[in-house]
């Protein structure tokens, strides 16, 4: 008893993990090789997709090109203005990816090689672009707001095509000439033929003429297009691009790299042009200065006698002159810082913002942060063209041209306080002077004065026409910084699709997925399969097992005595005889959880092994609701259980011999109203005794348990009983129930049989090969209404492959 509860408790802790489903590799492996065929087949169709896709989907090229970004490589005259900041060298390389990649110079790109428009050609399958060798090409001057379009498009001959709705519901074809603006269906377009190209072999060919507006695919090619530094640090930017049609985004890679070289160049010059500008307004001003005061000196000599000055006047002239250059050249600052201040203030874009350095102002600070805000600005304006203004890029860049400004304002503050006190000082140094000069002749005086004037003029003048000079070479020498390292070219084969990587991947999951249902099967599968399932959930001793069979033969033993089928049951004989010692006038009760268990093949085959050993045996049908056992050992089941039990006979009458030597039996009997309670007479217990007497062995064929409670009533009078459990047909709740009986005490003496054991069972039981096989099929039932499950005795019809994939192992 202390080893049943031990065991019990071991159940206890293990209980909750037999409930789920169970994964066993063994059986999982066991069902593929039955259903071998799957797996091929599934190989077939995998395989077949693979080569359907690799056959007709289009091929993608690769096309890469690299280019270099230059520190400012200029020509001799611009590297010396370069080398004093004239003009902006400044370059954020962190930003160059994703100006490449911006939407407006891509867009731009697109424009320019007119790929809004393109020609396909429909084959059975697949539609490609033509791009390549296609004689054509179409202007859409006015889309009318049309956002894309598609017709078929057919050159009738070297003059004339024809455009039509590419459906029943299109527009009707027309034909027009080539090279005449049209309007067909809200469009207006020109189309022209290259006759640069063979296109007499195109006549009646159909194509697809399709346009797209800009925008649409832009976004196509921002987001395949891919930009990335070779090394960091090293300057040099890969880009590439897939597409069907390699030739196209050659162009395409061309065009893109020459618009951002035309990008870099247009940023150069921007600076040098409002330096330009800002001269040249300087120089009419003074101009317009130097010509009165020189006309002013020209009437003063025409007056007086004199026009030498006295070596005294000189000297002092001299003087005044070398202060009035550097004062000249201080106003020239400030007139700067004006400017510069005005356009900070005014908060204009600073895209057209003039450098300091090109007035003489040799300010490294300032014309550094200058320079970083004319090109945060043409950053912005370049993004701007086609995004939101809630973009975070270029939010976070409005920012910092802010905090700019304001470092730029307040650095200006201190250079304007500085240039003031020089200016100031030049002042005093010329009111100097000026008191000496005064000290001369009222002539000379008066003609220091207006050379004075001319000379500070004279030396505005000429300053800003040097400093012009300088930025216009500046601008006439400036190259652009990108320079094509490995110009657009296509790399290699196709990209996709990838052949050997799907026919891989085919191979994968035409290999996976019959075993992923295998283990979904498996997984939704709660029949006991097994021994294994049985001692998971079960202390319950297992005895063996029992094979399956396709005859509708149930006397196998009498019948078929060297089948496996037999010797099975002389194993169980053997077992039987091992639990319960080798006392003779044993009583083993057969029972089940539910009907179809295989209850009453079981107790014919065991009574008819026990017979054959030449043991008296008794086989009772003690299911008397359905009655059943007679039939198969062709007797009748007038006179059973039953009648003895009401009385209606004697025991002699109710106990029939068979033709198999040793073994009688007796049946259920007419089926009475109150089965249960004629087993609880005490005529039982008598009965009982008397027949213990009477034969070596009585086998008790019982109700299931899960059903009636016939079999408890009786297990008062079995030495042994076997719960027989059928593979694939009882479910594992069962085992659980029983288990639930064998701790409370319901039920001693107990012991499991696993019946109907398939091939894919091999190795449960006793390690018996049963290649023979049984099926089961009651087709009875009671009248009167007593009955509880219909068999379906008769039923000979071959499970169907779905039933078999689902039902067997």
């Amino acid at each position: 008893m202390t080893t049943n509860n031990n065991a019990t408790n071991d159940w206890q802790e293990d209980k909750q993990g037999s409930l789920g489903p169970k994964i066993e590799l063994k059986r999982i492996i066991n069902r593929a090789l039955n259903y071998w065929y799957l797996i091929v087949l599934s190989l077939m169709i995998a395989l077949s997709i693979a080569f359907v896709r690799n056959r007709y989907a289009t091929r993608v090229y690769p096309v890469t090109a690299s280019i270099i970004i230059r520190e400012s490589q200029e020509t001799s005259e611009a590297k010396l203005l370069y080398s004093n900041s004239i003009l902006s060298n400044y370059r954020n390389y962190l930003n160059e990816p994703y100006i490449l990649k911006s939407f407006p110079l891509i867009e731009t790109t697109l424009e320019d090689l007119n790929f809004v428009v393109s020609f396909y050609k429909e084959g059975n399958v697949l539609t490609s672009d033509v791009y390549d060798f296609v004689p054509l090409e179409a202007y859409v001057i006015n889309e009318n707001g049309r956002k894309s379009a598609s017709y078929s498009f057919t050159i009738v001959d070297e003059n004339s095509y024809t455009i039509g709705g590419r459906n029943e519901n299109g527009s009707a074809a027309m034909t027009y000439h080539f090279n005449d603006t049209i309007s067909y269906d809200g469009i207006t377009l020109l189309a022209r033929l290259k006759t640069d190209r063979e296109y007499k072999r195109f006549y009646g060919d159909p194509f697809v003429f399709s346009y797209q507006q800009p925008n649409a695919i832009s976004n196509q090619y921002v987001s395949g297009l891919k930009v990335s530094w070779a090394e960091e640090g090293a300057g040099i930017m890969n880009l590439s691009i897939e597409g069907a049609s390699p030739q196209k985004n050659i162009d395409f890679l061309r065009g893109l790299i020459s618009n951002y070289q035309e990008y870099d160049l247009d940023k150069k010059s921007r600076t040098a042009t409002g330096a330009i500008q800002f001269i040249d307004q300087q120089l009419v001003a003074y101009s317009d200065s130097l010509k009165k005061v020189e006309l002013k000196l020209e009437v003063f000599k025409s007056n007086n006698v004199f026009t030498d000055l006295s070596s005294e006047a000189n000297r002092l002239y001299s003087k005044l002159s070398v202060l009035e250059k550097e004062k000249s050249e201080i106003i020239i600052q400030r007139n700067y810082y004006q400017y510069l201040e005005e356009y900070i203030s005014n908060s204009d874009p600073m895209d057209q913002a003039i450098l300091p350095s090109s007035v003489g102002i040799s300010d490294g600070i300032l014309t550094g942060l200058v320079s970083k805000m004319i090109d945060l600005q043409l950053e912005i304006k370049l993004y701007m063209r086609n995004e939101r203004g809630d973009n975070p890029l270029i939010a976070e860049k409005i920012n910092r041209i802010k905090n700019l400004r304001k470092d730029i304002a307040a650095l200006m503050l201190n250079q304007q306080s500085a240039e003031k006190l020089r200016l100031n000082y030049y002042d005093d140094q010329v009111k100097l002077l000026e008191k000496q000069i005064n000290s001369l002749p009222d002539a000379e005086r008066r003609l220091v004065g207006i050379q004075r004037n001319y000379s500070l003029l004279e030396n505005l003048y000429l300053y800003l026409l040097q400093k012009r000079a300088e930025v216009s070479i500046s601008k006439a020498s400036t190259t652009s910084d990108i320079v094509v390292v490995n110009p657009p070219k296509r790399e290699g084969g196709f990209t996709s699709p990838k052949i050997e990587q799907n026919y891989f991947i085919a191979v994968g999951l035409g290999l996976a997925l019959p075993f992923i249902i295998f283990v979904l099967l498996e997984l939704g599968n709660t029949r006991v399969q097994s021994r294994e399932d049985v001692e998971q959930i079960c202390t319950i001793p297992f005895i063996g097992g029992v094979g399956h069979k396709q005859s509708d033969d149930n006397l196998v033993v009498q019948r078929r005595p060297k089948s496996a089928v037999s010797e099975s049951f002389r194993s169980l004989r053997s077992n039987l005889n091992y639990f319960t010692g080798n006392e003779d006038h044993k009583v083993f009760m057969v029972t089940s959880s539910v009907s179809g268990e295989g209850k009453t093949f079981t107790s014919l085959n065991l009574a008819t092994v026990l017979a054959l050993s030449n043991k008296k045996t008794l086989i009772i049908g003690a299911d008397m609701r359905k009655p059943r056992i007679f039939s198969d050992l062709g007797l009748t089941n007038d006179v059973g259980l039953s009648s003895y039990l009401s009385g209606l006979a004697p025991l002699e009458e109710a106990v029939q011999k068979t033709n198999i030597d040793n073994l009688y039996m007796m049946s259920g009997g007419p089926v009475p109203p109150n089965p249960a309670e004629l087993l609880l007479r005490p005529i039982m217990d008598k009965m009982m005794e008397e027949l213990k007497l009477k034969f070596d062995f009585i086998i008790l064929d019982t109700p299931p348990v899960a059903l009636v409670t016939d079999a408890f009533v009786l297990s008062k009078y079995a030495d042994h009983s076997l719960f027989l459990v059928r593979q694939n047909y009882t479910p594992r709740m069962v085992l659980h129930t029983i288990q639930d009986y064998y701790q409370d005490n319901r039920i001693q003496n107990i012991s499991i049989l696993l019946n109907d054991i398939y091939k894919s069972g091999l190795g449960y039981g006793y390690g018996y090969g049963y290649g023979y096989s049984y099926g089961y099929g009651y087709g009875y039932g009671y009248g009167n209404g007593y009955g509880y499950y219909d068999e379906g005795e008769n039923h000979k019809e071959k499970p169907g492959f779905l039933a078999k994939l689902f039902k067997r192992t």
